[in-house]
């Protein structure tokens, strides 16, 4: 849990904020500094979050990128329902140890159905869950 949630909490910076667009869904994004373990396209997403394009990104990684900093924001929030709470450190479990499925759908389906995390789609690999 460690690199993703640094990687998540890199990207709350200490300045004003920016509005980027993940998909159609706008997201407030931190202006935040480029940390050492960024990649060069997620640096460059986090230095033009209005210009994604002009990193080379897919659209998904620009969604991924743009993601991480929404839960980094929703986790400064102390008015969190359990439940979405639940939800992120399932979506951070998920990054971290490399579940099968795609952890950012997933989230999206258990932040639907409030707390269900579809442990049909994302789960440990070897079929734990």
């Amino acid at each position: 849990m460690p690199v993703v949630l640094g990687l998540v909490l890199a990207t709350v910076g200490r300045s004003g904020t920016a509005h980027a667009q993940a998909g159609s869904a706008p997201v407030l994004l931190a202006q935040a500094q480029c940390t050492p373990t960024d990649s060069t396209v997620s640096c460059c997403v986090k230095t033009h979050p209005l210009a994604p394009e002009r990193c080379g990104a897919t659209k998904r990684e620009v969604e991924e990128i743009l993601f991480a900093a929404k839960v980094a924001a929703e986790l400064a929030r102390n008015d969190l329902p359990e439940w979405k709470q639940d939800c992120i450190e399932t979506y951070v479990q998920c990054k971290e140890d490399h579940w099968t499925g795609s952890c950012y759908d997933c989230f999206r389906s258990c932040e639907g159905q409030q707390g269900e995390w579809p442990r049909d789609k994302c789960r440990r690999r070897g079929g734990g869950g």
